[in-house]
């Protein structure tokens, strides 16, 4: 085991992991469906007739989302995990309902940064530009809402192409509303933790949430429903540290909680898809990664650690014929100073009735995919425990 600092990793095209994200709002503390008397307020404040809209380094721009998370409204056109266009302004004030920001300004206190952001052609990641001067801004919010708090902004950086102005509803996170309301079809995280503190209050009246860890999205493909996991750490009323470990299934009107783990188990050894559809490798990877999890599980009861374990992940590498497998499996190990990394590899063999586990391998040992025969390969990041 290895030290290391947490880091969050969002991989959007067939799952997302996270070890701990920060804590939302207080406003987002309550359930999105919990009716309160300033709903029709709510309601009202999510629509606008003048959205925001104009031009980001001279490209046409309508927003699509606005979404204010630690500190920063980030102003989207586009779907994709990194937007096509976006303006993200740094406010450094992780409550500004109610205030004003202004640039230039005359007062005291830190000047917002800009960050003008385009996904160019060939180009993963946006390209940025950014600006702690030279521009000038009129920004205010309105009284904070369940969900998010409504504001009106122009915006302009000549220099830049860029001039925006209207009015909108950030939302608390990467969430989505309809008509006041959460949209629980959304696949984000944000989302996630939401319904997973919803859960939690409704079913443990007592615990008190102090953060969430291994926050996993599987997108399954078009043929599968999406599934997730959830992962809360609370304190009861005794003081005593407990954990909620909820398993997750996009049903026809949105996110379901399908099944609650015991604390010792672990998500991966219990799929809530017994089996997907798809090609072979599709289904054989999802059927070694439950075997594999099944493994790990057992591996950390026998060892006493899965009370200790808090994100975790398996990840198998099959051959081309599906018939052998090496697979990773990776926990946080909660210790005194923070958290180590547990691993273990293994390598697995499909000879007909299913998929078993057959031995142990070394970090950089990986089967061939075209013999499957155990061959050197890469070890595992050292920056983020993951399979």
């Amino acid at each position: 085991m290895k030290n290391f600092k947490p880091i969050i990793i969002a991989l959007v095209a067939l799952a997302v992991f996270g070890c701990t994200s920060e804590s939302e709002p207080d406003q987002v503390s309550q359930a999105a469906s919990d009716r309160t008397p300033d709903e029709k307020k709510t309601q009202a404040s999510t629509r606008t007739e003048d959205p925001v809209s104009g031009k980001i380094r001279d490209v046409q721009f309508s927003v699509e989302q606005a979404i204010l998370k630690s500190g920063t409204l980030e102003l989207r056109q586009g779907s994709d995990f990194f937007a096509d266009l976006s303006a993200e302004i740094v406010l450094f004030d992780d409550n500004p309902a109610g205030d004003g920001f202004k640039v230039p300004s005359d007062g005291p206190g830190l000047v917002p940064h800009l960050r003008l952001k385009q996904k160019l052609e060939d180009q993963g990641v946006p390209d940025t530009q950014s600006l702690m001067g030279n521009y000038q801004l009129d920004l205010v919010f309105g009284d904070s809402q369940l969900l998010g708090v409504p504001f009106s902004i122009v915006l302009t950086a000549e220099q830049h192409g860029t001039e925006l102005r209207g009015s909108g509803f950030a939302t608390y996170g990467d969430i989505k509303v309809i008509q006041g309301k959460l949209d629980t079809t959304y696949q984000s995280l944000d989302t996630l933790k939401l319904l997973a503190k919803r859960y939690t209050r409704r079913n443990y009246e007592r615990l008190t949430v102090l953060n969430d860890f291994g926050t996993t999205l599987y997108t399954n493909g078009s043929a599968n429903p999406a599934t997730a996991f959830f992962g809360l750490e609370a304190l009861d009323g005794n003081d005593e540290r407990r954990l909620v470990k909820l398993q997750f299934i996009m049903g026809q009107n949105g996110w379901e909680v399908a099944n609650e783990l015991e604390i010792d188990q672990i998500h991966e050894a219990h799929p809530v898809l017994s089996e997907l559809k798809g090609n072979l490798r599709t289904v054989e990877g999802a059927k070694v990664r439950g075997v594999a999890g099944d493994r790990f599980e057992k591996e950390l009861q026998a060892k006493a650690l899965v009370g200790r374990i808090r994100g975790t992940s398996v990840n198998c590498y099959l051959s081309e014929a599906a018939n052998k497998a090496s697979c990773r499996a990776a926990g946080s190990l909660v210790n005194e100073g923070g958290y180590d990394c547990f691993r273990s590899f293994y390598l697995m063999t499909n000879d007909g009735p299913g998929w078993r586990y057959e031995t142990d391998l070394e970090e950089t040992q990986k089967v061939d995919y075209k013999t499957g025969q155990v061959v050197e390969g890469r070890p595992p990041s050292q920056y983020s425990c993951s399979a």
